[in-house]
């Protein structure tokens, strides 16, 4: 078996780049299983938090994405 990581650094652009790129992965079931108040309310406060984790920097905003890739192989 062969395991390794490797963290790609993804440059965004945009005011809320962080949260737009999650809105079309990670957020999708959460926002998904929230009525559209609470769902309103999370995302307003999660930008606050997402904003104050990733500032945006002079060329965009970079987001750190962390990935771990495992081959296993079965003797034959």
């Amino acid at each position: 078996m062969d395991a390794w990581e490797t963290t790609y650094l993804h440059v965004l652009h945009g005011e809320d780049a962080v949260v737009d790129w999650y809105k079309g992965s990670g957020l999708r079931p959460v926002l998904a299983a929230l009525p559209p108040a609470p769902a309103g309310e999370f995302l307003a406060e999660y930008r606050e938090r997402i904003r104050d984790a990733y500032p945006p920097g002079p060329y965009g905003t970079v987001l750190p994405f962390r990935r771990v890739f495992v081959v296993a192989r079965v003797k034959a």
